[in-house]
């Protein structure tokens, strides 16, 4: 009787399951699924449909799927149509997404111009640095050869203006168990291997704490590598020497600089 029962229960679901089956790109498409009309669009390409495909990434672009606007504007390029493809390429720029910004300086170099060939180079040293913080707080253990072990915190400003983020600038603070303390003022400069992968130099200038008097200000360099987890942040190694640590290195992590104030202001 219960085994009865619960066919009796199940099998209109089973039956309903069956009869409505996947959902096609098309019908999704046409609900509002911005990644179903890129997939859309991908099939139509590959049945040699441009025109339709061409709309199908139009519609999906407009709804946020910024691979979409990449094929829109890559299809459009194919084509020779430079100022259609021109918006959608744009759109996916303007996202902070570095394939965008390479695709539109592809653009920019197609159509040959002065103005043109220095904007796909401005673009492309843009690339890899679009969606990293403007700043960043960092914080790291730091080993030091005469002081021992101690935290390590920075704030790292580096917006887009100062060459791409090539150029930072902030504060850092240091202490070690010995008690030996300092606190610098920076500027550094930053290479791009990747976007995933910079390496940086930067010299400091601060004051050491506890001091004696007449001593002079605290001077060192610092040398050291990021890996680059997007707008969230970055993983930290480096090494460096001040007269208040005369040789250490740190490992730490960076975080964005908003994302640090809206957990501390959550934290309150």
């Amino acid at each position: 009787m219960r085994h009865m029962w619960l066919m009796a229960v199940m099998a209109p679901l089973l039956v309903a399951c069956a009869t409505k089956g996947p959902v096609s790109p098309v019908t999704a498409c046409q609900k509002g699924v911005a990644s179903a009309c890129g997939e859309w669009g991908d099939e139509l390409l590959r049945q040699g449909a441009r025109s339709e495909a061409d709309t199908a990434f139009g519609a999906a672009c407009e709804r946020g799927d910024l691979e979409s606007c990449l094929a829109q504007g890559q299809l459009r390029m194919e084509d020779g149509d430079l100022a259609g493809a021109e918006p959608p390429l744009v759109r996916a720029y303007e996202a902070d997404w570095e394939q965008g910004a390479e695709a539109l300086a592809d653009l920019r170099e197609a159509r040959g111009g002065a103005g043109d060939l220095e904007a796909a180079a401005r673009l492309r040293r843009e690339a890899p640095a679009l969606d990293k913080p403007a700043f960043e707080f960092v914080f790291a253990y730091r080993v030091d050869v005469s002081n021992g072990v101690g935290p390590d915190i920075a704030l790292n400003i580096q917006p887009m203006g100062l060459f791409e983020r090539r150029l930072s600038f902030g504060a850092q603070t240091a202490f070690t168990h010995s008690g030996a303390g300092e606190l610098n003022g920076f500027v550094g400069y930053q290479h791009f291997l990747s976007s995933w992968l910079v390496t940086y130099a930067r010299f400091m200038m601060g004051a050491a704490l506890h001091a004696a008097p007449g001593q002079g200000p605290n001077v060192g360099a610092e040398v050291g590598a990021k890996l680059c987890l997007g707008s969230i942040g970055h993983l930290n190694l480096a090494a460096g020497s001040s007269r208040v640590n005369p040789g250490y290195v740190s490992m730490g992590f960076g975080l964005d600089g908003i994302l640090v104030l809206i957990i501390a202001a959550h934290a309150r």
